[in-house]
């Protein structure tokens, strides 16, 4: 949805993903930052410049689909917890100053969890995860003083389009069947959801001038 959204706007930006088929925050996030430091040395001391130009580079943190798809609930704010870590060593080690953190899509709604009878227990993980990204993405913005921090909610976005398909150009059968015009399989968007997704996104953080 992000690149949908850059696409959208008509803005130009080089994008670094980092991300990759089932990765979890629990045990993929460590080295994935080793890769982004890898690639953009961090810095060498508290006065030398960052590899990237920290007022023209947003870092977007979009985790814990993963985690609450295989994590016991009670585990789950120890994750997060890792996962603002990650963060921290971006704002020391990288000169980030704007972060963008991403919450969990409503999972207990996708074809995936219908069909398995674990909707409550999904729903629970991810009230769990959102909740407490909600608590910590507060706490380390009021800590790091110096940068812009956003929590964008792609549950409310997702959230959205299956409460009202039919405001969004679906059908009310779609927002349970797997491999049509709202899920492209047990848990993953299709397209179209993410295009609108993307829009919503950049009225938010791209707004027309």
């Amino acid at each position: 949805w992000l690149q949908f959204g850059l696409r959208r706007r008509k803005h130009t930006a080089t994008v670094h993903n980092f991300s990759f088929p089932g990765a979890t925050a629990e045990d993929d996030l460590e080295t994935q930052l080793a890769t982004f430091f890898a690639r953009f040395p961090p810095k060498s001391s508290t006065k030398s410049e960052p590899s990237l130009d920290p007022s023209r580079t947003s870092y977007f943190l979009h985790l814990g689909i993963n985690d609450c798809g295989a994590t016991d609930e009670d585990d789950l704010d120890e994750i997060v917890e890792k996962l603002m870590d990650a963060a921290h060593d971006l704002y020391v080690k990288a000169g980030a100053r704007n972060f963008v953190f991403v919450d969990v899509i409503p999972m207990d709604r996708t074809p995936g969890a219908q069909s398995t009878d674990s909707e409550d227990t999904i729903r629970s993980r991810v009230e769990t995860w959102n909740e407490s990204l909600r608590t910590r993405v507060a706490e380390f913005a009021e800590s790091t003083s110096q940068a812009s921090v956003f929590l964008w909610s792609t549950h409310a976005a997702l959230a959205e389009i299956l409460d009202d398909p039919e405001e969004f150009g679906f059908a009310a059968g779609d927002v349970t069947d797997e491999g049509d015009n709202i899920w492209l399989d047990e848990i993953h968007a299709t397209s179209s959801v993410h295009k609108i997704m993307a829009e919503r996104f950049a009225k938010t953080f791209f707004p027309e001038p």
